[in-house]
């Protein structure tokens, strides 16, 4: 069905390149407009459109000006659209991915410094070769009104396993310029409980002269390693009131979670793992249990805080989508920022689903990303205007 609706697009907008060349431009209808939603929880009334048809969308970042940047998973791409939803016809930059099963081009994440230095970071699994493993790699690139060029890889982990699953893995930057990176356990649970191996663990990096270095005060002397134990961390995402890692986890049958990450600690992942699921794991150093955890696995994926005032009464909640239902969550958290309160499912109307990525736009907006039936999207969520 989302196949024929992209054909007929195509289509009409040849359709109306004809016409702009032989008639004047007349107004045109207004689209219908969107159903009108209700958070019952929060009384918030919002609206769900289709922002743009986008192909496998995984990671998503806004500028201050408004633009989106986005990245195709499948076929490397980076794109960038205006905010009033045009998007630029040529990739910003295309790297040459393996994008089977759980590999591709996962993460982005604009630097620190980016209105100075146009600096954007991706996370994406590099091609392999006949004497080389294809690699998942953290790489950065200048972006220039809309090219980017200058690609570096600074980061690269081997996927030796053969495996094409539990790949991670998104970045973020905290507030003091460190990069945190999620990476999953290659398919080998042993790889979460070794604090020698890199995979399944949260990262933590600091940036200095051009190269990524264990982050000064990491739990584990001369380790990027800064929290382990983990399955498949799809998402991160930082908490703007304390500034805490929270992080989705993939289950195997069960106990898809929510985790803050601490430092040093063990989120439980290994051989031999029984569901547990808020109880703790006889036997396990450092153990940490989750903040939420759901016995039925659903394919926890995108992650995002509401971190605006635009809709207040969901300032500083918690969203994520899942991969199996395609379902939006809000999660709201107490005072201290470590206990979850309640979670709501999220109405989207009619046949539109959350299933991969979530952004906040500058204007307050939440935008999350889709795919399937042939066709893959990019929604936005936006209050509506009570005022006049």
């Amino acid at each position: 069905m989302w196949l024929n609706r992209l054909k007929w697009r195509r289509i009409l907008l040849l359709a109306g390149v004809c016409l702009l060349i032989i008639v004047p431009v007349t107004a045109q209808p207004s689209a219908p407009s969107a159903a009108v939603l209700v958070d019952e929880a929060s009384g918030v009334r919002y609206t769900v459109e289709r922002f743009i048809s986008a192909n496998f969308p995984v990671g998503m970042v806004f500028t201050a000006d408004g633009r989106l940047f986005y990245n195709e998973k499948m076929t490397g791409n980076v794109r960038v659209v205006a905010p009033d939803g045009t998007l630029q016809r040529e990739p910003v930059i295309s790297v040459a991915v393996d994008g089977a099963v759980e590999r591709g081009l996962l993460g982005i994440a604009l630097d620190p410094a980016y209105d100075e230095n146009g600096v954007i970071w991706i996370v994406y699994t590099a091609v392999g070769t006949a004497t080389a493993w294809p690699t998942n790699v953290i790489a950065r690139f200048v972006e220039e009104d809309g090219v980017g060029r200058d690609l570096e890889i600074l980061y690269d982990l081997p996927i030796e396993t053969g495996q094409l699953i539990h790949n991670g893995g998104n970045i973020r930057f905290d507030d003091e310029g460190r990069l945190y990176w999620s990476v999953g356990d290659y398919n080998e649970p042993a790889h979460s409980q070794d604090l020698t191996t890199p995979q399944g663990a949260i990262h933590r990096f600091d940036v200095i002269d051009g190269e990524l270095r264990p982050a000064a005060g990491n739990p584990f002397p001369d380790s990027s390693i800064y929290a382990y134990g983990f399955r498949n961390p799809f998402d991160i995402a930082l908490d703007p009131v304390s500034g805490q890692v929270w992080t989705t986890e993939n289950g195997p049958a069960c106990d898809d979670q929510l985790n803050i990450a601490l430092a040093g600690f063990n989120y439980g992942w290994g051989p031999d793992y029984a569901c547990s699921g808020y109880d703790m794991i006889a036997g396990l150093r450092d153990y940490m249990p989750p903040v939420l955890n759901l016995t039925q696995s659903i394919g926890i994926s995108g992650l995002a805080f509401y971190d605006h005032d635009a809709i207040p009464e969901w300032q500083n909640d918690l969203f994520f989508c899942d991969w199996s239902w395609g379902l939006l969550r809000r999660v709201e958290i107490d005072d201290s920022r470590s206990r979850v309160l309640d979670v709501h499912e999220m109405a989207l109307g009619g046949e539109i689903d959350c299933r991969l990525t979530l952004a906040v736009s500058p204007d307050g907006a939440l935008y999350f990303g889709t795919v399937g039936g042939g066709d893959g999207a990019i929604y936005r969520l936006q209050v509506v205007d009570e005022s006049g």
